[in-house]
């Protein structure tokens, strides 16, 4: 009984130190603000496209990805959590390439987190290819 008495005071102690240290509680609002994203969708070599995320930084930073591609509603890529380091508007985030026909239908749900875990952008863009390409982004 009193070593689980010494041992909970010490949780106490650690716990009131780390308070008040700011290391738990509440963010005290210092983040700088999240940087936002726009999809670009270009043709790439023959029957493919490439897709990249240009953020509106031109500071490198490490942002996490978990996106999901479709291809005439079939999944042909899905990966969650990719790390991709200094990315900025330079160097942007791009997806692999992916394999289409004239008369696809190709949708991608794309979710970008910054190193602070924030969702700093989410979206699903769709596009038709065709003789041209027409991208459709909510």
């Amino acid at each position: 009984m009193r070593q689980e008495l010494a041992l909970a005071g010490l949780a106490a102690v650690l716990l009131a130190a780390a308070f008040i240290s700011g290391c738990v509680g509440e963010p005290d609002g210092s983040l700088p603000p999240p940087v936002d994203f726009i999809p670009e969708v270009t043709a790439g070599a023959e029957d493919e496209l490439i897709i990249r995320y240009y953020p509106n930084s031109t500071e490198p930073a490490p942002y996490s990805i978990t996106f999901e591609i479709e291809v005439d509603g079939e999944t042909t890529d899905a990966v969650a959590g990719r790390i991709v380091s200094d990315v900025s508007a330079a160097d942007p985030i791009e997806l692999p390439p992916v394999r289409t026909a004239p008369g696809a239908e190709v949708s991608v749900r794309v979710t970008i987190y910054d190193e602070f875990r924030r969702a700093v952008h989410r979206d699903t863009t769709t596009v038709i290819v065709g003789n041209e390409i027409q991208v459709t982004v909510r």
